[in-house]
């Protein structure tokens, strides 16, 4: 209320100041700023327009200004306040991310020599069972050629007895018993070996 009021006896002492000019400068020629003689009032509603002036700017004005700073002030710390803790949740994330990931190129790591050691071994238990196995096999197949040569040598013997015995008869006329035809037969095998 009370600026109101400065503000109407301002703007009364403005117009009624013009007014008065406007009816001296009728009577009177040239710009009354530079006549001497209206310098006290000129003055007097200087220093009363500065002074009502002065006195809202500091009563009205600039306590809002002030509290805009003020504000402007706070929000532009708290946005750097907020700024930094969230620079640093970032980092802390990112430090937390790149922990994850060592630990999870370990663990895979770790899964991949593990499940290699099992390859491994269940390879190199596979290939004991096919060498025992082979083993198995060839020494059965050792025992078949051996038996299968062994018949055929007595078969042969055999034969190498009836033969040579055919011969004696026919070429010698001669009957050879069984018991020497096998025992020349024997040593002439032995011999061969």
């Amino acid at each position: 209320m009370r600026h109101i009021l400065l503000g109407a006896c301002f703007a009364l002492g403005s117009v009624s100041t013009a007014l008065a000019e406007a009816a001296e400068g009728a009577a009177k020629k040239g710009m009354p700023q530079l006549r001497f003689e209206d310098f006290p009032p000129q003055i007097f509603w200087l220093v009363v327009t500065f002074t009502l002036l002065l006195i809202l700017l500091s009563t009205l004005v600039l306590p809002k200004l002030k509290g805009t700073i003020e504000g402007r002030q706070a929000k532009i710390e708290g946005d750097f306040a907020l700024a930094a803790s969230l620079k640093d949740e970032a980092q802390a994330a990112i430090a937390a991310y790149d922990k994850a990931l060592a630990e999870a190129r370990n663990r895979a790591n770790a899964i991949a020599a593990e499940a290699r050691a099992k390859i491994e071994a269940a390879v190199a238990v596979r290939k004991a069972e096919l060498e025992a196995k082979l083993n198995e096999e060839a020494k059965a197949a050792e025992g078949r050629i051996r038996a299968t040569k062994e018949a055929a040598m007595a078969e042969v013997r055999g034969i190498a007895i009836e033969t040579s015995r055919a011969i004696a008869a026919k070429i010698a006329g001669l009957s050879v018993d069984e018991a020497i035809a096998g025992s020349a037969v024997d040593a002439a095998l032995s011999r061969t070996h």
